[in-house]
């Protein structure tokens, strides 16, 4: 009847609002807000809430991480035929969260996902293909199901093929068509890869170095809350390259990329508190986010911390831990840790005076860069 069809579209719509408001909850990381929304979606038949939920479970979003329950609330979806379900019941199984780990039922999970139209299932059969986690290592076959994930409108089908470009693996490299395939990624919604090409512009590969480019490009990943895009960003308007330096405003960005994670800006925001330079200088801020890098094994911060020790700046005066970070962070590969070894030995601060040592680690330093 024409009040029942009514009663079902307004059903539908209704469904429809909650699944955009969790949506926007979760871009304002309002994740308990977000889990009442598709949980009131789900009370009304959406698989696709269900499948958040599950989504929720794994990545411990608004919830305790409870891998069993994702897989519960995953299985539901999968009974009201969501193909993407299936995907995530797959990446279960592939990396072993709360079930056995099994290449083979990841794979049957990927396929029976591809076969009911989703797309990204087959990047994901094309992914194990290429990592060869318990199947056979093939390029060739993960270049097949990237190339059918891409054809479906696969944004990570895109962006593995920009990958298999970019390295010339199991195809001739290509940088100019590893770029092609990473406009077409970020087009088809994988944010990750405007941080791609924005890496490509500003350092000149596939075409000349555009730091205007690169800003565009950082700036489109970092709308997106990709926080290399942030700390991309930052770094450009820390530097001025593409605009004008404006450390205030890189210290904004720095510090969206250090809330989500991302170590660099965490140690380029320690430098900023260090020096009082576009923020209010604040050496117990800076020790703050060195620490919090180094917690994530950043070699830069490292080096940093371990200045701060030598120099007895927001930390007590301490030179065994000055020493350990600064080599650590040389070890690393930093050259201003090699640079500080050397004026160590150079001065016999904290160390024997040992100006062959010092004359090596500032060669060390200026052969890095």
């Amino acid at each position: 009847s024409v009040s029942a069809f009514l009663l079902n579209r307004s059903s539908d719509l209704a469904m429809e609002e909650l699944l955009r408001a969790a949506e926007d909850a979760c871009k304002a990381k309002d994740y308990a807000k977000m889990l009442e929304y598709y949980e009131q979606a789900a009370e009304m038949g959406s698989a696709e809430a269900l499948r958040q939920i599950g989504v929720s479970y794994v990545s411990a979003e608004g919830v305790e991480q409870d891998y069993g329950k994702a897989l519960e609330y995953f299985q539901k979806a999968e009974e009201l035929g969501a193909a993407k379900a299936l995907r995530n019941i797959g990446q279960l199984y592939q990396k072993g969260l709360g079930v056995e780990q099994s290449a083979e039922k990841a794979l049957e999970y990927y396929q029976k996902g591809a076969e009911m139209g989703d797309a990204e299932a087959l990047s994901s059969i094309g992914s194990l293909y290429f990592y060869g986690e318990g199947i056979e290592q093939n390029y060739a076959k993960a270049l097949e199901y990237w190339e059918k994930a891409a054809e479906m409108g696969s944004g990570s089908g895109y962006y593995s093929l920009g990958f298999l470009y970019g390295a010339g693996l199991g195809v001739e490299k290509s940088l100019e068509k590893a770029k092609e395939y990473y406009l077409l990624a970020a087009e088809h919604g994988d944010a990750i890869a405007w941080t791609v090409l924005g890496n490509m512009s500003f350092y000149g590969e596939a075409g000349e170095q555009n730091f205007e480019q690169a800003l565009e490009y950082y700036k489109k990943a970092a709308d997106e809350g990709v926080p290399d895009g942030q700390y991309g960003v930052g770094m450009m308007y820390n530097y001025g390259f593409g605009t004008e330096k404006d450390t205030a405003k890189a210290a904004e960005y720095y510090l969206q990329a250090a809330e989500n994670g991302n170590s660099y800006a965490m140690t380029a925001l320690g430098y900023l508190y260090e020096e009082g330079d576009g923020v209010e200088q604040d050496i117990d801020k800076a020790v703050t986010y060195y620490q919090q890098a180094v917690d994530l094994e950043n070699p830069y911060a490292i080096g940093a911390l371990g200045k701060l020790y030598a120099e007895g700046k927001g930390v007590t005066q301490d030179w065994e831990k000055a020493m350990e970070y600064v080599q650590k962070a040389a070890d690393l590969g930093v050259p201003g840790a090699y640079t500080c070894l050397g004026d160590f030995y150079s001065t016999g601060t904290g160390v024997e005076q040992d100006h062959e040592k010092a004359a090596e680690y500032y060669r060390k330093a200026v052969e890095l860069g």
